[in-house]
């Protein structure tokens, strides 16, 4: 059983968009009921002029509502769901809230957003995952991604259509084919894995997988002396090659 975590956390506009319209939050409840509970989310919205900001604020305030009433119904001693269905249902819910926005804002229709995030209690994981944002799980010596990009790209690259090599760098690859928000009803993925002392899980917008490689992830995380100075040297390097879109990563060691 993990008997404690250490988390990192950051976000930067980047040297190309005026405004960040990612968001990230990271949860930590005392331990009410069992292992303490942790989740981490970002969310990177999309739209036009301010649109993508409020639609990943949105997603990120359903999400800290959900996850609030939870804490609060277990504590005093009610039935609750697991926490994969918990996730399952808070990112239905941010998507009927971004949905119901865009269709009510002016200026604001058609907006949308990812949502990645993982909730860590009693040595597990579980992953609720919608959009291009990504997770990885470090299990020494090897780095695993979690989530399955919803992209045109990546589509393209399960039919075979196109390579990995062909797809990193093709001009469609910011092409999101489901998001928050741009439909009333969504499926979110879901998972649950078992989670290990010395694991080390970390979640990104594309402003950083983008940029710099998984492999180039592994060797930060595996130099860092701890998640706060890998997260704040993988923004480093995402700015360094260009800072073409915003990053936010958070990072969470497992002891």
């Amino acid at each position: 059983m993990p008997t404690s975590l250490r988390v990192g956390h950051g976000s930067d506009a980047g040297r190309v968009r005026p405004l960040n319209e990612d968001y990230h939050r990271v949860w930590r409840f005392p331990r009410t009921v069992g292992e303490e509970l942790t989740v981490i989310a970002v969310a990177d919205g999309m739209g036009g002029a301010a649109a993508g900001e409020v639609a990943s604020k949105i997603a990120i305030e359903a999400l800290d509502e959900t996850i609030r009433r939870y804490v609060d119904e277990r504590t005093q001693g009610r039935d609750v769901v697991g926490l994969e269905s918990l996730l399952e249902k808070a990112i239905r819910l941010a998507n009927r809230r971004v949905h119901t926005a865009a269709l009510s804002r002016q200026g604001s229709r058609g907006m949308g957003t990812t949502l990645t995030c993982i909730a860590l209690e009693d040595g597990a994981g579980y992953v609720g995952h919608v959009g291009d944002s990504r997770a990885w799980l470090v299990r020494e010596p090897r780095i695993y991604q979690l989530t399955k990009d919803h992209s045109w790209v990546e589509e393209q690259v399960e039919k075979g259509v196109l390579s990995e090599e062909e797809a990193r760098g093709h001009e469609l690859r910011n092409l999101i084919t489901r998001a928050l928000g741009t439909r009333p009803q969504l499926a979110p993925d879901t998972a649950r894995l078992d989670v290990r002392p010395g694991d080390v899980l970390a979640i990104a917008t594309d402003g950083l997988h983008g940029l710099v490689e998984t492999d180039e992830i592994l060797g930060e995380i595996r130099r860092s002396p701890d998640p706060q100075t890998a997260v704040d040297s993988l923004i480093a390097l995402a700015n360094e090659r260009g800072g073409s879109d915003n990053v936010t990563v958070v990072i969470v060691e497992v002891a």
